[in-house]
């Protein structure tokens, strides 16, 4: 007598159908057939930095490699990820309105920012905790920047140190910071910061509690505390604290009487906090959700662009959040943005290939930049406008 078909047996062979290359050939044929869709070259698997498409190859990599508490604490968002999926979504709310017949035979994307020359509009984010993602951890994605002429930002929990950082991407590095209810530490960090030649401070704003990232929560025993180092704290003989939930705006002036750098604000995501910001004096902005791993607001940052730069003056207005092609980067550009800060792909690429794959990321990016700037006819920074974008 035959045995009725358990769920434990149904769950096997659906999970051997899934995994088998049958299946995967006729899904692969399929996509040949007039009816099919397209092909999908973000599922395949480089072997080298040099070979990947775009950034989302170099992401299949980094996942096969990573252990899983160390891809959770890249990918993981607050509560159910809406703000992070609202931050990609946000990208497809706008279309680029694209012209023809104009000289597009060369592209400049150079631009000047708070004293900095700079080659591209493209930075690194601060990301701290580098070191459990790849052995040089901060020290390659700052030798990627450094020769491609990216701005890096270096975090307050890095794990190496802003001096050491700087030295090795010798090229512009700013630094940014968790501010700290110890003045002494906060102290501490900016002449670490200033001595190391940073020229501009990015105080982050918005977090004056931990996001609630479930999945870094539950995998979070399991991380290989080995590769924990707070590499801007190790000679400060108090004790560390860092973060503060009683933050207030009199801290703004706090820093500008306490420090020469310029200084950002990063986690600005309304008109009435950018007017604030420029009744404080301070020099740029940086829009962010903290690539949607703080609040659970359900709000992208592109969107929230165009209320910031409205209310920010003369204030430069940079932005991060979902960012993962040059088009996204172009329609950035065209509603304001002076530039713009990318986080988890250069950690997939760290992830995939060390140095080689951060510097394969902003060479993925800065081409397809220039590439959507010659269709859209703007031969420079300059001449990208927000008529060159239209809502969908």
């Amino acid at each position: 007598m035959t045995r009725p078909a358990s769920a434990t047996d149904r769950r096997r062979l659906l999970r051997f159908m899934l995994q088998s290359p049958l299946l995967t050939g006729a899904a692969g044929l399929a996509s040949w057939w007039p009816t099919g869709t397209h092909a999908l070259p973000e599922r395949a698997i480089p072997d080298r930095a040099a070979a990947a498409l775009d950034v989302f190859q170099l992401k299949r990599v980094a996942q096969s490699k990573l252990a899983l508490p160390v891809w959770h604490f890249i990918m993981n968002g607050a509560d159910d990820g809406k703000t992070v999926a609202a931050n990609r979504a946000a990208m497809d709310l706008w279309q680029i309105r694209v012209r023809r017949l104009i000289d597009v035979s060369r592209i400049d994307t150079s631009l000047a920012l708070l004293g900095e020359t700079l080659d591209t509009p493209i930075m690194l984010a601060p990301i701290g905790n580098q070191l459990s993602i790849h052995p040089d951890g901060e020290l390659a994605s700052a030798r990627a920047s450094g020769k491609r002429r990216n701005l890096m930002m270096c975090s307050t929990v890095s794990s190496y140190a802003i001096d050491e950082i700087a030295a090795s991407a010798n090229g512009p590095v700013w630094f940014q910071l968790y501010a700290s209810d110890d003045e002494a530490l906060n102290r501490h960090l900016l002449k670490k910061a200033e001595n190391a030649g940073c020229r501009a401070v990015v105080l982050t704003i918005d977090s004056p509690t931990r996001g609630n990232r479930q999945g870094e929560r539950w995998f979070a025993r399991q991380m290989d505390r080995a590769t924990l180092r707070l590499g801007n704290f190790e000679d400060y003989e108090g004790r560390i604290r860092f973060g503060s939930s009683s933050l207030t705006w009199e801290f703004i002036d706090w820093l500008r009487n306490n420090t020469a750098m310029k200084i950002l604000l990063k986690g600005i995501v309304t008109q009435e906090d950018a007017s604030l910001s420029v009744k404080h004096g301070v020099d740029g902005l940086i829009v962010s959700n903290h690539g949607g791993r703080q609040e659970e607001s359900g709000r992208g940052t592109l969107a929230c662009l165009p209320e910031v730069v409205s209310a920010a003056a003369e204030l430069p207005v940079l932005i991060d959040g979902g960012f993962r092609r040059g088009t996204d980067i172009f329609k950035a550009l065209a509603l304001g943005a002076a530039a713009v800060c990318i986080g988890r792909p250069c950690l997939w690429g760290l992830g995939a290939f060390g140095e080689e794959g951060v510097a394969r990321v902003l060479s993925l990016l800065q081409a397809e930049l220039k590439r959507i700037m010659q269709f859209a006819g703007t031969p420079t920074l300059a001449d990208i406008s927000a008529d060159h974008v239209i809502r969908a």
